[in-house]
């Protein structure tokens, strides 16, 4: 009876097993069309210094599409003439397809200056022949990057891309003048600016795009000079450029141990390694290479700007060694020596500078000591500027406040004046404080020398703790437009470990604000180089120009520089 049960068991469960079943029985349901197509072809460089970077993007939005025509840029980068020719013949290209599509034979390395013809499977089994090419494709993009008066009156042009309108802020008479422009690259300039034309009256400037259809003409419109009361306008705010510098414009690679340094002057940015290497020349619009700029004999460590384009260069200086401070009023001009001093202290400095004001009347300059191997430091030194002449050197140390910093570049320290008043303090960040142990520090030291605020690296960073992945030594301060901003660069020491840089910009016209942690420009930046861990060193420099101001910055380990502007336009 026992088995008699237990059969009947085992039968009425196989019964329940073969319903359940009968009725879980997948049913067909068609996918639809944007599920079963390409949806996007990528195209990479397999050789020289762009190698495994993308090189052309190609979206598709027809899912019954046949053929694929990738858009590969006429030159690479846009603003170069290097031509995509050669790297046409050998792409790697990857595609995005819906799920259980296929592409036969798989996508590999292609020519795609030929047709290559593959078999494509959609989702449901539907097979099709398409074609995946390529074309070179000259830009449309057609812009005004500059835009002046030359000649009887020189008036620097505001362009203002949201409206395509260019203005003339002066109150001169501006009849029967000449102007000059400047595109973007392989953009040309329809407009003829030589031929004398009367300002004071609306005019346009054309520029053609490199592809020779596209147009953009601008209004040219005589203003007065009208600004907001305080600081930028946020609404124009926007990035001027952001790319891996090694490869782009010749940059040190990312395992060379360099000691950074930026500084602006007439529409050039500036940078120096502090390694003995030529200070390199950038377009401060474009970021691309312009030369070197010529110093003469002057062996500059550090360079840095002033509020109105002074350039600052300081040369090395050991223990007790006299340190050299040059100006240069133009990136065209001479350096001539404007200080010298005795380094009155038992550690090297020359590589960090920092300028607020005008050099030429009122003006603070730091110069932070840098820690070596056998010893940290807390020692920076102030020259206090009145009347275009140095009337004050003070060294200055910190320890006393339980700070100090090692050695340059990674574990130095930048120290920033707040404004041309001594007494209204310097503002202080290091990646690591020996004698705390504390981790990227950001301190404002008021004019009596005490920690009045400090930032939790935390509010930054989104919650993040202050590890050592992450160094927090790149800072600088300007005034512009009655405000007063503080720019801060956090470098990364591992972006290979998704560590990038992060840049900030807060208005400080109230240092203990900085607390609060709310900037008034913050973002995460994109970062290029990821494949190893170099040398953590970098800058992040504020400049003024009339109505605009521009922050720059530079990560040397992640492999990335770039700028943004802004402006005090009242429009």
């Amino acid at each position: 009876m026992k088995l008699d049960l237990d059969m009947k068991r085992i039968y009425y469960i196989l019964i329940a097993l073969m319903f359940v079943s009968a009725c879980h029985k997948p049913e067909y349901v068609p996918s639809t069309a944007d599920r079963q197509a390409i949806t996007s072809l990528t195209a990479y460089f397999t050789s020289g210094k762009f190698v495994n970077q993308q090189m052309a993007r190609l979206d598709v939005d027809d899912p019954m599409q046949e053929r694929y025509e990738i858009p590969v840029p006429w030159f690479f980068p846009e603003e170069s003439d290097d031509p995509t020719t050669i790297h046409m013949t050998k792409a790697r290209v990857r595609a995005e397809i819906a799920p259980n599509c296929k592409i036969e034979p798989p996508l590999t390395i292609l020519n795609l200056a030929q047709e290559n013809q593959f078999l494509f499977t959609d989702s449901k089994g539907d097979q099709r022949t398409i074609i995946i090419t390529g074309k070179r494709t000259k830009s449309s993009n057609a812009r005004a990057m500059t835009f002046d008066l030359t000649d009887p009156v020189f008036v620097e042009g505001f362009v203002n891309d949201e409206t395509d309108e260019i203005y003339l802020f002066s109150k001169e008479d501006l009849s029967g003048c000449r102007a000059a422009a400047t595109p973007n690259a392989h953009s040309t300039v329809e407009t003829k600016l030589d031929e004398r034309k009367n300002y004071n009256e609306p005019q346009t400037v054309t520029i053609l795009a490199h592809d020779g259809k596209t147009r953009r003409t601008y209004t040219v419109l005589k203003k007065d000079p009208i600004s907001i009361p305080y600081g930028f306008r946020n609404r124009s705010v926007k990035p001027l450029f952001s790319f891996e510098p090694a490869s782009r414009v010749n940059f040190p690679p990312y395992t060379k141990e360099v000691y950074p340094s930026m500084a602006y002057s007439g529409r050039k940015l500036f940078v120096s390694f502090g390694d003995g290497t030529p200070i390199v020349q950038l377009n401060s619009l474009t970021g691309v290479r312009e030369g070197t700029l010529n110093v003469g004999s002057v062996n500059v460590a550090g360079i840095a700007n002033d509020e109105v384009g002074n350039l600052i260069l300081v040369e090395h200086a050991e223990a007790a060694a006299d340190c050299k401070v040059y100006k240069m009023d133009s990136p065209a001009s001479s350096p001539v020596l404007f200080h010298t001093f005795k380094n009155d202290t038992d550690i090297p400095l020359g590589y960090n500078v920092r300028v607020v004001g005008n050099v030429d009347e009122d003006a603070i300059i730091i110069i932070t000591n840098e820690g070596v191997t056998t010893s940290a430091t807390g020692k920076y030194t102030r020259i206090v500027v009145r009347g275009g002449a140095v009337k004050e050197t003070t060294v200055k140390d910190v320890v006393g406040l339980s700070l100090c910093w090692g050695m340059a570049p990674t574990n130095a320290a930048k120290v920033v004046p707040v404004s041309v008043n001594p007494e209204e303090g310097v503002m202080f960040s290091t990646y690591e404080n020996p004698l705390t142990g504390e981790l990227n520090c950001i301190k404002y030291i008021n004019g009596n020398d005490k920690v009045a605020a400090e930032f939790k690296f935390s509010m930054i960073t989104g919650g993040k703790e202050a590890s050592g992945n992450y160094n927090s030594n790149c800072m600088d301060v300007k005034r512009f437009n009655n405000a007063t901003y503080m720019a801060h660069l956090i470098t990364s020491h591992f972006p290979m470990w998704g560590c990038g840089p992060i840049l900030s910009v807060y208005d400080i016209a109230s240092p203990t604000s900085i607390k609060s942690g709310s900037p008034v420009l913050s973002n995460s930046i994109e970062w290029f180089q990821t494949a190893e861990a170099g040398c953590a060193a970098g800058d992040v420099i504020i400049a003024t120009d009339g109505f605009k101001i521009y922050i720059y910055y530079f990560d040397h380990n992640c492999g990335v520089i770039g700028g943004y502007s802004a402006d005090c336009i009242k429009l």
